[in-house]
């Protein structure tokens, strides 16, 4: 009994403390918790802001360079390009050998000019020599014939043809420049998709912001009922704590009546006890006195024990069935549900806890039932599904992006402001080139190589330096024979210094005709080649660049939903299942639950209990206990006084004050005890 009125009464003491601390532990859980929800919600959706503005700028790169790369991989252009580099070397090739031909054409020409006027020159000797030949030499002079003494083979005419003109200025510069131009005209393809879609990307970037703005807004909600939750609580604390001071007086009061209580029934106890020792001795009259007292105080303690314990019963009982049962119905709470929600006993105007709590707050109410909000606490749920916060802060539909309608129709529209058309003229220019070249190296070279497989001069020359020779030996006029042997020598000096470096420079024109042949035919299937696969790549780019571009557009606009996409997953998944788990308010509750009823009450029940146990022994066991052996020992006492007077009678003598010597003692069985009347 002392022991449970000891824990009561600490239990007490401690309650203002533990109070303390529990409602120190709900505005901690209340911060956390609004934390935990609010970094559930606006960082993710400030870092959905910076993905989008990283990627709205970098468009260039994530955009424009895929639609490039696409289109060249899928058109081939790169290719075509590289492979023009082969035909501007073969084009400089042939430029040179062109140009080469042509000089040495030149040469020749000049070479062969030279020629013919030495030949004209000859001729016109001799034919004034045939003029002057006498008529015996005559017939010998006429057989030297000089019609066909002169120049046969046209070196000029190469030089005046066009076509191997222009072949020799083939455009090489010009085509290289073309092809370099179409090269960086491609490559400009992602700054231009960056100009082309700069307005959209920044109203996208807009669209964000705009709703990153109303999510930190809606999310100041939080914060609100946070602050009047903490404001409420330290009001309730200080309310608790005027209350637990008068609790506190009536509790000592219960102590000490309760202490007092006990000490009786201790000296009770005590004087029962000591009784029982003196029995269990010599001192037979103390002992029936000691237990009349006791007896006496059994009664009138008894009657102070009931009472109390019928008072501790009635508060102890009514605090279990009222408070205890209530908290400790684990299954269901349905009472306290009942005494709690709407429309509430305890409250007016049909109010549940939750409204009072929520009263001064506009536009906030919470209908969740007090037994649901602690059976999902008891199992740790997450506050945003037990409090159902979803009708303050509706995080479903603040990151349901695909609802937003503004940004839906700005990815549209991004996926509508792309043009690749200024690709279609890319190879405009350097197909005009090509074409060009195709055309003016469609020369006719066979006819030149021919020509210059027939003689240099008409005559053979050799030949006709013999025949001088013989006529001059024959003429009979010395004269004439030695202006002809003279003759004959110019002519052989001529074939020499002249007609010789011609005949060679006509093979080396036919050698570098016919190599410019043979390597024409190639270069002009190559150029056939290159002109179709460049109609194939602009063909394509003409009617598949616009799909490839939407292809590549639809990657960018899914690469930035799925950075809203993945917002709205975390921020449900957090708020549902993960973050401002309650578990903390059931710990918060049952420890209350604890202090009350385990604490309190059950020492309160083990009191009473303990009290009714022992006025139970009292009534069945020492009263009645303490009467009989009251009576034996009184009936003892009676027995050995008249025994005593039996003593006295037998030896009248003796004085009656004279004490008895043991060893006079005839009477079987022990000496009688020394009398002692002192009390």
């Amino acid at each position: 009994m002392v022991l449970s009125n000891e824990q009561s009464h600490m239990a007490v003491a401690e309650s203002r403390n533990i109070i303390s601390c529990a409602c120190a532990d709900i505005a901690s859980w209340l911060s956390i918790a609004a934390m935990e929800l609010h970094h559930s919600l606006v960082p993710p959706v400030d870092m959905v802001y910076y993905a989008y503005k990283e990627d709205l700028r970098d468009a260039e790169t994530l955009l424009g360079q895929p639609i490039q790369q696409a289109i060249a991989s899928e058109s081939g252009i790169d290719l075509v390009l590289d492979s023009l580099a082969d035909i501007i070397t073969e084009s400089e090739d042939l430029s040179m050998k062109v140009s080469s031909l042509r000089d040495m054409c030149h040469k020749a020409g000049l070479l062969a000019i030279a020629a013919t006027d030495k030949i004209k020159d000859l001729a016109q000797q001799l034919d004034n020599l045939k003029k002057n030949c006498i008529e015996k030499d005559a017939p010998l002079c006429d057989t030297l014939n000089t019609n066909s003494l002169h120049i046969m083979m046209k070196f000029d005419s190469i030089l005046q043809e066009h076509q191997l003109l222009e072949l020799k200025d083939l455009g090489v510069i010009n085509l290289t420049q073309a092809i370099s131009e179409a090269r960086k005209e491609f490559r400009t393809l992602p700054s231009a998709i960056n100009m082309q879609t700069e307005i959209v990307r920044a109203d996208i970037l807009q669209d964000i912001e705009n709703r990153r703005q109303t999510v930190h807004n809606s999310a100041r909600v939080l914060s609100d009922i946070v602050r009047h939750l903490t404001a409420e609580l330290h009001s309730l604390a200080r309310q608790f704590d005027v209350g637990l001071g008068r609790v506190h007086k009536y509790e000592l009061w219960r102590w000490i009546i309760l202490l007092v209580c006990n000490i009786c029934l201790g000296f009770v106890m005590m004087l029962v006890l000591f009784a029982m020792f003196c029995g269990c001795g010599n001192a037979k009259i103390h002992a029936k006195r000691t237990l009349q007292v006791s007896s006496f105080c059994i009664c009138i303690f008894s009657i102070i024990l009931w009472s109390l314990i019928s008072v501790i019963f009635l508060i102890a009982g009514h605090a279990e069935v009222y408070a205890c049962q209530i908290l400790w119905d684990s299954q269901q709470y349905n009472t306290l549900s009942k005494l709690l929600d709407r429309p509430s006993p305890f409250l007016t105007n049909n109010e549940g806890v939750f409204d009072v709590l929520f009263e001064d707050l506009n536009n906030v109410t919470i209908e969740v039932s007090v037994k649901d909000v602690l059976r999902e606490c008891e199992r740790n749920e997450p506050a945003y599904t037990v409090f159902q916060l979803d009708k303050i802060l509706d995080v479903n539909k603040e990151t349901s992006y695909f609802e937003w309608d503004e940004l839906q129709d700005d990815l549209k529209r991004l996926l509508t402001s792309i043009d690749v058309g200024f690709l279609k003229t890319i190879s405009d220019n350097f197909n005009k080139f090509l074409n060009r070249i195709l055309l003016v190296s469609d020369v006719n070279l066979t006819k030149y190589r021919m020509e210059f497989n027939g003689p240099v001069v008409g005559k053979d020359l050799p030949s006709f330096v013999d025949q001088l020779e013989n006529v001059a030996a024959q003429v009979s006029d010395l004269n004439t024979a030695g202006r002809l042997e003279t003759l004959a020598t110019r002519i052989q000096r001529l074939h020499l210094s002249n007609i010789k470096p011609l005949e060679q420079m006509r093979t080396e024109l036919v050698f570098k005709l016919t190599e410019l042949e043979l390597q024409m035919m190639p270069f002009r299937r190559k150029l056939n080649i290159s002109l179709s696969h460049i109609h194939t790549a602009q063909f394509y780019i003409d009617n598949q660049g616009d799909v490839i571009a939407q292809k590549k557009v639809s990657i960018f606009i899914s690469r930035l939903i799925s950075h809203t996409s993945g917002w709205r997953t975390h921020a449900l998944t957090a708020v549902n299942e993960e973050a401002a788990r309650c578990g903390p308010l059931f710990a918060v509750f049952a420890a209350l639950r604890t202090l009350l009823c385990t604490k309190y009450v059950s020492a309160l029940h083990g009191w009473w209990f303990c009290g009714f146990l022992l006025g139970f022994i009292w009534c069945t066991v020492f009263t009645p206990l303490c009467v009989k052996l009251w009576r034996a020992y009184n009936k003892n006492l009676r027995t050995l006084e008249t025994l005593t007077l039996d003593s006295l009678g037998q030896e009248p003598g003796t004085p009656a004050t004279a004490p008895c010597d043991d060893n006079n003692w005839s009477t079987p069985g022990p000496p009688p005890p020394p009398r002692n009347d002192s009390w």
